[in-house]
C-alpha cells in the first residue's frame, strides 16, 4: 500500500493505492480532483502537476507526454497526471 498526495491552493488530500495507478486516477478518490479536459489522453496538458516528492517512483515519460511537456515548456519536476503512473509514495502540486 502506498499514498499519492495531491495538493492545490485550497488544501491537500491523499489516496491510498494498492496497485500502480496514474496520479490522475488517484486524484479522483480525493477531494482534490485534477483538471483533465481531454479525458486523460495526453492531448491538452490541463492535468500538469509539479512533483514534490517521489519522482523516482513514477513511470518513464513516453512520447505523447514528452510532446505535451515540451509544448508547455514544463520544468524537469513537472508531469502530466494522466501519464505519470505511481508505483510508490508520491506527492504533487496541481500546476
Amino acid at each position: 500500500m502506498f499514498k499519492v498526495k495531491v495538493i492545490n491552493s485550497k488544501g491537500s488530500d491523499e489516496a491510498s493505492c494498492e496497485n500502480e495507478t496514474s496520479i490522475l486516477l488517484a486524484s479522483r478518490s480525493t477531494k482534490i480532483e485534477l483538471t483533465h479536459r481531454c479525458g486523460g489522453h495526453a492531448r491538452c496538458g490541463s492535468c500538469l502537476v509539479t512533483i514534490r516528492k517521489g519522482q523516482e517512483h513514477l513511470s518513464p515519460i513516453g512520447a505523447s507526454e514528452k510532446k505535451i511537456l515540451t509544448t508547455l515548456k514544463a520544468k524537469d519536476d513537472q508531469r502530466l497526471a494522466c501519464q505519470a503512473w505511481a508505483k510508490s509514495d508520491v506527492e504533487c502540486f496541481q500546476g
